[in-house]
């Protein structure tokens, strides 16, 4: 488990897809090698066949399909024994060989896998390819419908969340093409300062400030 920013290498081993474009995670990167003898086959992505990540204990299911500037995408995600919550974003028509997608998985709050500590909030950053522009994505808590990500100069990025099907249901997941001046060669420089679930009365009611963060956790003031 690691709270620093790290490339997504970490998160998925071995798979060539990550070493073309920088994709950033904070919170939770898992780094794991148990091969997906039993969903690889019934299910044609990506992260099923690359025996990088944990083993699912229901078939990953699309939770979001959208588009950024004219290039489809998907959020698809699913509960793991090991690791509680995966996720990942995929261009929606590399689903086999994964080419251009991320994914990450970690402890959150609303599943069972018995890791520590349950997280409120993750965030999944691209910085752009050919594929997909630059992005953040992630789960959060049920409470929360709006994400708001904060940038060191200031600027704020509103999302509102989405749920996911049984037995994703105790979960919202959020997803947002980053402004045009975020890039490959300077997203570590404007890396969000926090990432925060409101609910639906503007409260905050889950806080991630990466650079800050221990063991995934921050507190809700670091998101004011």
């Amino acid at each position: 488990m690691t709270t620093e920013i790290d490339v997504m290498e970490r998160a998925v081993e071995g798979h060539s897809v990550h070493r073309r474009r920088l994709v950033l995670a904070f919170a939770v990167l898992a780094a794991v090698s148990v091969p997906f003898a039993a969903f690889g086959a019934a299910n044609d992505w990506w992260f099923l066949n690359n025996g990088g990540a944990p083993i699912p204990t229901r078939a990953p299911q699309v939770v979001k399909e959208g588009e950024w500037d004219g290039q489809p995408w998907q959020l698809v995600a699913y509960p793991s024994a090991s690791h509680d919550l995966c996720f990942s974003i995929t261009p929606k028509d590399s689903g086999a060989t994964g080419e251009g997608g991320a994914a990450s998985c970690g402890p959150f709050v609303g599943f069972e896998s018995g890791a520590s500590p349950e997280l409120t909030i993750t965030a999944l950053v691209g910085g752009g390819s050919a594929k997909l522009p630059a992005y953040i994505a992630g789960p959060v808590i049920d409470e929360a419908s709006v994400v708001v990500v904060r940038f060191p100069d200031g600027n704020v990025v509103r999302v509102p969340t989405f749920a996911g099907r049984e037995p994703l249901q105790h979960v919202r997941f959020y997803a947002a093409q980053l402004p045009a001046n975020i890039t490959p060669s300077n997203v570590t420089r404007v890396f969000p300062t926090w990432v925060a679930g409101l609910d639906a009365s503007g409260a905050v009611v889950a806080c991630l400030t990466p650079r800050t963060a221990k063991d995934g956790i921050s507190t809700l003031s670091d998101c004011t």
